[in-house]
């Protein structure tokens, strides 16, 4: 029950206030965008290079990826045929099945991370978070291209290695996966190089920049759902959000402690990592391909919702305790 206190109250407590501001005349539209800009281009990036800059390679393991990913594709794979039960068009299955297993690891994940279990937590996180949009992104992209959906640029197999490109390219520019890298690559030489290490003013620097981030990130979670309403067909978006919620978390605790046994803080970190909410990024393959928009939105609103109850269950369930 402590740290249902000291982690989910502080983390949705502060996406309550971003909501708040969201809906007040405090925080508009074009500040909302700089807040996200700020957070993800500065605080973000100080906050991922400072912690993986203390990590030695040889201490990841690398089966965390078999452990979540395997995870996220068996989800996947089994709720595309139930769309088709469902009487879903081809497209919006596929968009069904990523609501159902993509995780906002970045924006809502790294705070609640953080706060859970501080850097230690931060490192296995940031190993799902590096591949994370850039697989599930691209197979939800080739589904949707053999579907048959259109993005109005192009046309076919043209189109696809386009997308492909594109999305590759995307993933590669976006600071958070660099800022992760980098971090490694620094950890690397500074071991290697006797009395070579941060300059501890830019270390200070570094450090005020990465407290300022899980607030930040969640205060801007919140704020952009201030003005997103569930539309029509919830009963579907319900069924999603409590199969991410539920039962992907469920499927990855048991290939992490059976199948690929994990480090229990790492099984622990990939867990929590997927009973995390569907991610903003689901909204915007369907707003894309011009697909299942209105399913997209209403996972990310209500299991965002949810996710108050799913995690505080998963941290009982884990035997999480507060720091």
């Amino acid at each position: 029950m402590r740290a249902i206190l000291d982690i989910i109250v502080p983390v949705f407590g502060m996406m309550a206030i971003g909501w708040g501001l969201g809906r007040s005349r405090l925080l508009s539209a074009e500040g909302l965008r700089g807040l996200t800009n700020v957070t993800f281009y500065v605080l973000f990036p100080a906050l991922l290079f400072r912690s993986m800059a203390k990590v030695r390679i040889e201490a990841l393991e690398p089966s965390i990826l078999l452990v979540f990913f395997g995870g996220v594709m068996l989800l996947f794979a089994l709720l595309l045929p139930v769309g088709r039960l469902l009487g879903m068009a081809k497209g919006d299955r596929v968009v069904f099945a990523l609501s159902g297993t993509f995780s906002n690891g970045v924006g809502i994940g790294i705070p609640f991370i953080t706060y859970a279990f501080g850097e230690a937590g931060l490192v296995p996180l940031l190993m799902i978070i590096a591949l994370h949009s850039l697989i599930m992104l691209t197979l939800a992209s080739i589904l949707l291209e053999v579907a048959g959906q259109s993005t109005g640029r192009g046309s076919g197999g043209g189109r696809l290695i386009t997308r492909l490109g594109s999305a590759i390219l995307t993933m590669l520019q976006h600071p958070i996966i660099p800022a992760i890298f980098l971090g490694l690559i620094w950890s690397e030489v500074t071991g290697r190089v006797p009395g070579l290490g941060t300059p501890v003013v830019i270390d200070q620097i570094l450090k005020a920049l990465a407290a300022a981030a899980p607030p930040c990130g969640l205060i801007m979670a919140g704020a952009s759902l201030a003005h997103v309403g569930v539309k029509e067909h919830w009963q579907t978006a319900a069924l999603a959000s409590s199969l991410k919620l539920a039962v992907l978390p469920l499927i990855v605790w048991t290939i992490g402690r059976y199948v690929f046994p994990l480090d229990p803080l790492w099984l622990t970190v990939a867990t929590l990592n997927s009973a995390l909410p569907a991610g903003a990024n689901v909204y915007l393959v369907a707003q894309l391909y011009h697909t299942g928009v209105g399913l997209a939105t209403n996972v990310v609103v209500i299991s965002t919702g949810a996710s108050v109850f799913s995690l505080s269950i998963a941290l009982l369930l884990l035997g999480v305790q507060a720091r």
